[in-house]
């Protein structure tokens, strides 16, 4: 049975189907990640123009059905564009790489309005934060703990961080951290320098909302981002990339 309904939603991906219409990918309040067909969305005069792009927040108003795997768009209201943030190309690749993880992490039709507006907050901070790295970097952090493997950063083993040598590592297994001042070591781990591990314990400890007014940033950003996939990559089992990054080279 088919049934009509209305979510917010965030556009994560937009391809070309036939001659005039488009097939999208939402991630939404309602129904969490669902592909949907606009209808004419290439049609002169279509009321669809030019609301159906990548990082549009939207209310979207649709019919859904189970047996379905590609349900039908009625109607869309753009609530806000990020069109500036589009354009920014030393932003947008940040906030392009969440929609690749939430693609490549979630299935189809698993709802979380909590995590929906977590990631329209990320977004947001994306858009006005003078470090944006920063915002996928807590991301990142983040999904790792909503998908059950939260990095242990708040104390290492050893006790105090003043006592931290200058190398601190991210067990794989378990998430804790150790260094070599631990009585316990981490065979299986990802290095980090002590700097980089304070500044992922402090970014960690944010509040969300704060995140987009955090005054530090770290110079080994991308370094970081990529040993924080690497992590997920181990307990996800799945090799997750972000191409969207390499429009920052």
């Amino acid at each position: 049975m088919s049934e009509q309904k209305k979510s917010r939603a965030i556009v994560v991906r937009t391809i070309r189907w036939k001659e005039s219409s488009k097939i999208v990918t939402l991630y939404s309040e309602e129904d969490g990640l669902i592909k949907m067909i606009a209808r004419g969305a290439f049609r002169k005069n279509n009321p669809f123009a030019g609301k159906l792009e990548t990082l549009s927040l939207l209310r979207v108003d649709y019919v859904s059905k189970k047996s379905r795997s590609l349900q039908i768009l009625v109607e869309s209201e753009l609530i806000k564009s990020f069109q500036d943030l589009r354009l920014d190309l030393k932003r947008v690749p940040y906030a392009l790489s969440m929609l690749e993880l939430i693609q490549q992490t979630f299935e189809d039709g698993e709802p979380d309005p909590v995590f929906f507006n977590f990631l329209l907050e990320m977004v947001q901070a994306t858009s006005v934060t003078r470090y944006p790295a920063n915002a996928l970097i807590y991301f990142l952090l983040k999904l790792a703990s909503y998908l059950g493997f939260k990095p242990q950063l708040r104390l290492c083993r050893g006790g105090q961080d003043a006592q931290c040598s200058d190398s601190v590592y991210l067990s794989l297994n378990n998430g804790s951290v150790s260094c070599r001042n631990c009585l316990e070591r981490v065979s299986n781990g990802i290095r980090f320098t002590r700097d980089e591990y304070l500044y992922l314990k402090n970014l960690q400890s944010l509040n969300y909302r704060r995140v987009s007014n955090w005054g530090r940033s770290h110079k080994n950003s991308a370094e970081i981002i990529s040993r924080l996939v690497r992590f997920i990559n181990y307990h996800f089992d799945s090799n997750l990339k972000l191409e969207s990054l390499s429009f920052l080279s």
